[in-house]
């Protein structure tokens, strides 16, 4: 069993992005896969800080083509915001991302699953959800820590990853040359990723009307994220409000979902979230990079995807023809999981391009 995250220790001169901590086998079949490991690495947190966080880690079977195997680091979904909401604490989440990582190995590729901050038992800092900055962070300095521990690797890696996970990707990818120029970026696959969402969110308020399946909900487990990462959003929270952010941290999945559903946003903000303090806060804590890349994107996104509508992808993909960001879309006849419906296929397909396993 998991015996915990160090605690973080800030004036320790010796540690750095990247380091591996710790590296051993799950000691039992994980995902329907055998031959998993966890790593705990050092990566860069809220504010700066250098935390631990911890991430999975399975390379294929035989010996590494020449050059070692090329690595994709694969960002899950949302799957809570408690220690353990992660990948060996959330069976469901475990289920669902061992086939993810069987395919990719089968395709030829190592594969680094990252926990993201704060998901795993014993992490030193709560998960600071939907923040772009720590999420590519805790992904890139993964690839790192994963060469590391693991003989046989090559430089060359991409990043895919799915709703939150798409997310995380795009910022991973946007950052990776200048974060971790040591290694040989090739693309991203953001598989419908979250974009956009913060206008939503942003038009909270005190006593708002409340619509049946709203998407705008999930704005808690933002605040519950911002409150993770160390701002001080009290005085926009009713006394329900900061009760129900810090209960979010109690519950995965399912229960997430049903506490989200029953959300009265309009009963937990004591001001406008579009209030001119708040507002650039927000934009600046999750907002995804839409300049800058230097590698292929291909966003994958579903028609009918009623968690992360379609246009607010339109509008990021509109955003980076504006600024000249080089990507491809692909629209499917799906609705929020793509991955069963031929997200992943074309994520394999970028990848035998971008990033051929050799």
């Amino acid at each position: 069993m998991c015996a915990g995250l160090p605690v973080v220790a800030h004036a320790d001169t010796s540690w750095y992005p990247g380091l591996l901590l710790s590296a051993e086998p799950i000691g039992r079949e994980w995902g329907g896969l055998d031959d998993v490991q966890r790593i705990g690495y050092v990566t860069t947190g809220p504010g700066g800080k250098l935390i631990a966080a911890e991430a999975l880690v399975r390379v294929p079977d035989g010996p590494a083509p020449d050059g070692g195997y090329r690595i994709v680091a694969w960002d899950h979904g949302t799957s809570g915001v408690g220690q353990q909401c992660g990948l060996t604490g959330s069976p469901q989440l475990e289920e669902e991302t061992g086939p993810i990582v069987r395919r990719l190995n089968d395709a030829g590729y190592a594969v680094v699953a990252p926990d993201y901050i704060g998901l795993s038992p014993g992490s030193p800092v709560p998960h600071p959800y939907l923040q772009t900055s720590t999420a590519a962070s805790a992904t890139i300095d993964a690839v790192r820590a994963t060469r590391a521990a693991v003989g046989g690797l090559s430089t060359s890696w991409g990043v895919t990853g799915f709703s939150q996970g798409g997310h995380a990707a795009l910022g991973a990818g946007r950052y990776a040359p200048e974060y971790a120029p040591e290694l040989d970026f090739r693309g991203t696959v953001a598989l419908a990723p979250v974009s956009n969402m913060e206008h939503i969110f942003l038009r909270s308020r005190p006593d708002q009307l409340e619509l049946p399946g709203f998407a705008g909900r999930a704005v808690t487990l933002v605040l519950s994220g911002m409150v993770g990462a160390g701002l001080d959003i009290d005085d926009y929270l009713t006394p329900a409000g900061r009760d129900f952010v810090g209960e979010l941290r109690t519950s995965c999945n399912s229960g997430t979902g049903r506490m989200l559903a029953e959300a009265q946003i309009g009963n937990m903000l004591t001001r406008p979230l579009n209030d001119p303090e708040f507002a650039p806060m927000m934009r600046d804590y999750m907002g995804v990079p839409v300049s800058g890349y230097q590698d292929p994107i291909l966003v994958v996104h579903g028609v009918y995807d009623a968690v992360v509508p379609l246009p607010l992808t339109l509008a990021l993909t509109g955003q980076f023809l504006l600024n000249g960001t080089q990507h491809q879309l692909r629209i499917l006849e799906a609705g929020h999981n793509v991955l069963q419906q031929g997200g992943l296929d074309h994520a394999l397909d970028f990848f035998a391009r971008e990033l051929p396993p050799g």
